[in-house]
């Protein structure tokens, strides 16, 4: 039993775990391949404040008639814009129509199974969005978002890409997955606008998570991860949080939830804690120089990926699979998350030093299983 000397906060939530693959642990992935699905270690929900654009009345032009409609869950209305133009002879007015659609600048929509997924045109039946495999589909309705301040990315997902697991039967892709929902939940009681890249059990290649940052106009996004294989024993957490080379501001992100997970972590008695030499907030480089993981390399969005604690440890696998663990650790991400966007905290726990490495290859294309979207 591990007892908590802070206060506790009520998740509510539950890690499930898969008693087949006990003693089943997996290697570190590439996540540098935007292509690829996030694998074992070393790869619906929309919440307040997202634009959603529905609209049910027609809109009439400048004579008076009716150009279109619209119903409730479509993205059809037109607006028309006038505008004169002078010629040698006469005054000419032209009409310039603009889609809803063109409008909402950055967009993504969930569909009705709730998976979320962008939106890449307008088409006579439905939306054109793409798929969590990087394919193109068309979904008939869902709810349209647009501009979000964070996003959160449960790493790896679906039978294929598990992640790492514990002697405990824990999947990583489990309790990642909880912990992210139990961190959004957090963020919209204080009223910051997030999504999640997947909201269940299923695969999302890693180009499709990076670019969904970029399409939603994020301020962050950060990619929730739990660590494997195990280092050597310490007396404090082994938190590791990977940060995008030359960008200060995913340093500082970094370094605030780096601060706030160990503090909070560290409250956890009764955990025997790994930890590597260099754990603290760092960069990972591959042998050409750049950020090896793809999910703080791809995106244009300020990013990290935060390993918060060992599930390839049993003690720590134990830890991950309570309830104090899923309250404690989204409150610090969520506390973390506020700190960046509300405040001018620096954080803590950066490591000069880089940490070179070749994360393996992913899994390919043809792997990957998109999800039912409704």
């Amino acid at each position: 039993m591990y007892h908590h000397r802070r206060e506790k906060h009520d998740a509510r939530l539950r890690i499930p775990g898969n008693q087949s693959d006990q003693t089943r642990e997996t290697s570190s992935p590439d996540q540098g391949n935007p292509g690829a699905v996030e694998r074992a270690k070393h790869g619906a929900r929309v919440v307040m404040a997202l634009t959603v654009l529905s609209i049910s009345t027609a809109c009439a032009d400048a004579t008076g008639d009716v150009i279109g409609s619209t119903s409730p869950t479509t993205l059809a209305l037109v607006t028309t814009t006038t505008s004169p133009i002078t010629t040698t002879s006469s005054m000419v007015e032209t009409t310039t129509t603009t889609s809803a659609f063109q409008e909402l600048a950055a967009g993504a929509l969930v569909t009705p199974t709730g998976v979320v997924v962008a939106i890449l045109d307008r088409g006579n039946t439905g939306f054109i969005v793409r798929t969590p495999c990087d394919n193109t589909a068309t979904v008939g309705n869902g709810e349209p978002v647009g501009q979000v301040t964070a996003v959160l990315d449960p790493g790896h997902g679906g039978s294929i890409d598990s992640g790492a697991v514990g002697s405990n039967g824990l999947r990583e892709a489990d309790a990642n997955l909880t912990l992210a929902l139990a961190t959004e939940r957090l963020l919209v009681e204080r009223g910051i606008s997030v999504i999640l890249t997947r909201t269940a059990d299923y695969a999302v290649r890693i180009g499709v998570r990076s670019q969904l940052a970029d399409d939603l106009g994020a301020k962050i996004m950060v990619s929730i991860h739990h660590n494997a294989p195990t280092p050597g024993p310490s007396t404090a957490p082994g938190t590791e949080i990977f940060i995008q080379s030359d960008s200060e501001r995913s340093r500082r992100l970094g370094g605030l939830i780096w601060e706030h997970v160990v503090d909070a972590l560290s409250h956890i008695e009764d955990v025997q804690w790994s930890a590597a030499p260099d754990s603290g907030v760092l960069q990972v480089i591959n042998s050409n120089g750049e950020d090896a993981y793809g999910m703080v390399r791809l995106p244009e969005t300020v990013s990290v990926l935060a390993e918060l604690a060992y599930v390839s440890s049993p003690s720590e696998a134990e830890m991950i699979a309570t309830r104090e663990y899923v309250e404690t650790a989204s409150l610090a991400l969520a506390d973390a998350i506020q700190a960046y966007l509300q405040a001018d905290d620096v954080g803590a726990g950066y490591v000069d030093e880089p940490r070179f490495f070749n994360p393996l290859p992913g899994i390919s294309a043809g792997s990957c299983e998109d999800p039912a979207l409704g």
